[in-house]
């Protein structure tokens, strides 16, 4: 028995964002002197003028994003249309989105400047709106999969991800040299549960398909 086209493509492309994802940051950020997960930002591995600031944005940010805008392309086209799916994909967008923004518009050297360029701005602006929406939407979405008749893990975990993302964005203080665990926190809530929203769905329209002639 096949999985329909739309749900695979959703698995696939929800778990290649979170591969991609930590395998960029795992790799760029061994390669890169002193660099460390728990104080520094991301974003520090694109920065302007980064030893790898090319492969973080173009081999990183930027795959991640289409990968996620892809995700919703799909899901939206899939997925029961209801008002709670259709404002967590909404969210979903403008998360993949600060991704986007981050390729194009690095932040600065140690991502924390006294006097931001228009670069750091809107790469602080547009990130800063995604991280905001990020418990709500994974909320929301959870919250419309409870409505379906799919497995109850995915709503408990659903709801660990969206409290998992709040303590990220709580949390997430450019002075707090915990700083970079928040913000690796609540960007695994996010990717990991995106990816598990697409295996699920993948798994249960393989479940409930016809049986080929």
């Amino acid at each position: 028995m096949t999985v329909p086209v739309l749900p695979r493509m959703m698995a696939v492309t929800a778990v290649a964002a979170l591969a991609v994802m930590v395998v960029f940051v795992l790799v760029l950020g061994a390669l890169t002197p002193g660099y460390s997960h728990v104080s520094q930002f991301i974003s520090e591995l694109g920065a302007s003028g980064a030893r790898y600031e090319w492969q973080a944005r173009r081999l990183g940010f930027l795959p991640v994003g289409l990968m996620l805008l892809a995700f919703c392309g799909l899901a939206f086209a899939a997925l029961p249309r209801t008002p709670g799916v259709v404002l967590g994909l909404l969210g979903l967008a403008l998360y993949a989105v600060g991704y986007l923004a981050a390729s194009q518009f690095p932040c600065d050297p140690g991502c924390r400047p006294a006097a931001p360029s228009t670069s750091q701005a809107i790469h602080n602006a547009v990130g800063g709106l995604g991280y905001l929406l990020a418990p709500a939407f994974l909320l929301t979405l959870c919250e419309s999969v409870r409505r379906w008749p799919g497995p109850a893990w995915l709503v408990h975990s659903g709801r660990a991800a969206a409290g998992l993302a709040l303590l990220g964005l709580l949390t997430l203080s450019p002075s707090s040299p915990w700083v970079g665990l928040s913000q690796r926190l609540l960007e695994l809530a996010v990717l990991g549960w995106v990816a598990l929203l697409g295996m699920a769905v993948a798994r249960q329209s393989r479940l409930t398909a016809p049986p080929r002639p």
